[in-house]
């Protein structure tokens, strides 16, 4: 790293470790000196995203090969840091606008088609009571009428829902969901004095089954591990018996899934998502043709996952978002298809 000298040599003193900032070339300008301190010193912050820390040590390492400390330069390196401060929030804001876009059309496009309906109820209404003599029998056609566009609306109200909620390839909730409800659900553990886990899985070298087969394959995949993280998680839950635990399984991005684990510790987190994992593993993967020909089989997928918990509803979401995907880069780094418990 940059200052592995000022490491090795166990050198405390503050002017040892500006001495040696200025062999490296840094200006005495104590703006350029906190500049480079604070940059060597916030990648540590658990607040951080992994690739934030990445990002951050690049530009850390960027100021030093580039050796210019002017203010031009200066302020340059201020906004490249200030976009990846941003970056989490621009990504989530950019899928809010485009979710809440295709929204719009929605709604507009269902209020287009069920003003047909309810002007058609209308005239319908009209003829009924014209035609009908027996009160009692127009009141029953009415209510019928009505019934049926009820119906409709509530059908409406349950696909909006789901366009908002739900991931249109897996059936699973989406990122949508968890951002809008996960501090809600620690919230609601906090009051019962529950535990809760975030767990997440990542599918092994997913990248090299859409090279090898396509993305169609690909999508293939993830329907798979998203069926069987729904039907062993409830397997799961049913073998317990235990009405205070609950599991919430989102599809969190790409080929990772966040799964919510209400009243569960570490200990029952770790083991919910071991057998998850190995239902995983056991599974012969078939990959068909577009007319459901299996052209091939015995294709082995695997899952590496990791797992934070919190006991006294002390942590945001965020925070064991984080916990978590750490734990998750420790299993992929162990060697894939394992799960790892954050410390």
């Amino acid at each position: 790293m940059l200052f592995q000298s000022y490491k090795e040599n166990n050198i405390n003193s503050i002017v040892d470790l500006v001495d040696i900032l200025k062999k490296m070339g840094v200006p005495e300008d104590s703006k350029w000196q906190t500049l480079i301190l604070y940059l060597q010193h916030i990648a540590e912050f658990n607040y951080l995203t992994l690739s934030q820390k990445k990002k951050i040590k690049k530009l850390l390492i960027e100021i030093i090969n580039k050796n210019k400390f002017d203010d031009k330069e200066y302020n340059k390196i201020n906004r490249k840091l200030g976009n990846i401060f941003f970056e989490p929030y621009k990504k989530k804001l950019e899928e809010v606008v485009k979710e809440s876009n295709e929204l719009v059309k929605n709604f507009v496009k269902i209020s287009k088609v069920r003003k047909k309906y309810i002007e058609d109820l209308g005239q319908h209404t009209i003829e009924i009571i014209k035609e009908t003599e027996d009160i009692e029998l127009t009141i029953e056609k009415v209510k019928q009428s009505f019934k049926q566009v009820l119906n409709l609306i509530e059908e409406d109200i349950k696909n909006l829902y789901n366009d908002v909620n739900i991931d249109a390839l897996t059936s699973l909730y989406n990122r949508k969901f968890l951002d809008v409800n996960l501090d809600k659900i620690l919230e609601k553990c906090k009051k019962n004095s529950i535990p809760c886990c975030i767990l997440i899985f990542d599918i092994d070298d997913f990248k090299k089954i859409n090279d090898t087969y396509g993305h169609r394959i690909g999508d293939q995949a993830l329907k798979i591990v998203a069926k069987i993280i729904k039907s062993r998680g409830e397997k799961f839950l049913l073998n317990l018996n235990n009405t205070t635990k609950n599991f919430i399984p989102v599809r969190y991005g790409g080929e990772e899934f966040c799964i919510i684990l209400e009243g569960f510790d570490s200990n029952n987190g770790y083991k919910f998502g071991e057998y998850i994992r190995k239902a995983v593993s056991r599974y012969n993967f078939l990959i068909r043709n577009v007319n459901g020909e299996v052209i091939k089989s015995e294709i082995k997928i695997t899952v590496s996952g990791g797992v934070s918990s919190t006991y006294k509803g002390d942590k945001l979401g965020e925070m064991l978002i984080e916990e978590a995907d750490q734990a998750l880069y420790k299993a992929k780094k162990s060697g894939k298809n394992r799960i790892e418990v954050a410390v």
